[in-house]
C-alpha cells in the first residue's frame, strides 16, 4: 500500500495528529530546535496545526516547510471504514525534497507485522515525490499494491490489494501530520474505501508507540497489542 529519514520528517507530523501530542515522539522540542537552526525561517510556521486548521483563533497560517527541512524515520498508521479504530502500520523514511520550485513529500516504506509492530514485511514501496501546495495541502496517490496477510490488522492473515490516495497537510515543522484516505480495494473484496491516516516522525522503529495515532483527532489511537495492554 503506498498510502506524512535520519533527518526524517525528523519531527514531522506532530506526534499524534500527522499533531502536537502524538505518542511515541521523543524530544520533539530538541529536534525542532535543530531544524530551526538549519532553516532560520520556520519560527513563524512551527505553531501551525498539522491537521490543516491553521489560521483559526489567530494561529499562524499553514505554510509548507522549506525543501529538505523535514525528513527521517516515520510511522504511517492507516485506518479504513472496514474496521474503524484498527490501524495498519507502515514504517520507512520520509523526505521533503524540492520539486518544480516547491516543497514535495516522498515516503519509502514497508508494512509492519500486525502481531509485533516491529517486523517489516512485504515489498518496499514508494509514494511520491508529490508537490505540497502553498497552503500545505497535498494529495499522494499510491500504486496498486498488496499488503501481506501478516500485516493485516483488519482481517488477520488475508492479503489486501488496493490503490489508495492520501490527502493531508504539512504545516511547518512538526512531528506528526495527518489527513484522510480514499481509494479502491480489489481483494479480498472489491469496492471503494475511505479512512484516515497519521504520519509520526520517530527516532527509530524501536520507538513505535504502544497506541499509534491514525488520524487528526486526539483520540484516534489504535488499540495496544494484547501483550502491551497486559503490562502493568
Amino acid at each position: 500500500m503506498a498510502l506524512l529519514r535520519a533527518s526524517r520528517w525528523r519531527l514531522l507530523m506532530a506526534c499524534g495528529a500527522v499533531a502536537a501530542s502524538s505518542a511515541g515522539c521523543s524530544d520533539a522540542r530538541g529536534r525542532f530546535q535543530q531544524f530551526e537552526a538549519r532553516s532560520g525561517t520556520l519560527a513563524g510556521d512551527a505553531g501551525a496545526p498539522a491537521d490543516g486548521t491553521a489560521g483559526a483563533g489567530g494561529e499562524a497560517p499553514c505554510r509548507p516547510p522549506p525543501p529538505g527541512v523535514v525528513g527521517g524515520p516515520a510511522l504511517l498508521a492507516l485506518e479504513t471504514a472496514t474496521k474503524p479504530g484498527t490501524a495498519i502500520l507502515f514504517f520507512g523514511q520520509v523526505e521533503t525534497p524540492a520539486l518544480d520550485g516547491a516543497t514535495a513529500v516522498r515516503y519509502d516504506y514497508r508494512a509492519l507485522d500486525a502481531g509485533d509492530r516491529r517486523t517489516q514485511v512485504g515489498d518496499a514501496l514508494v509514494v511520491g515525490p508529490y508537490a505540497i501546495g502553498t497552503d500545505g495541502s497535498f494529495d499522494a496517490p499510491t500504486a496498486v499494491s498488496t499488503l501481506p496477510g501478516s500485516a493485516n490488522a483488519i482481517l488477520p492473515g488475508l492479503p489486501i490489494t488496493s490503490e489508495l490516495t492520501l490527502h493531508g497537510r504539512i504545516c511547518g515543522v512538526a512531528d506528526f501530520y495527518c489527513g484522510t484516505v480514499t481509494g479502491t480495494v480489489t481483494a479480498p473484496i472489491a469496492g471503494p474505501t475511505s479512512g484516515h491516516f497519521g504520519l509520526a516522525l520517530l527516532q527509530s522503529i524501536d520507538d513505535v508507540p504502544t497506541r499509534p495515532r491514525f488520524g487528526c483527532d486526539d483520540d484516534a489511537l489504535a488499540p495496544a497489542l494484547e501483550a502491551d495492554a497486559s503490562e502493568p
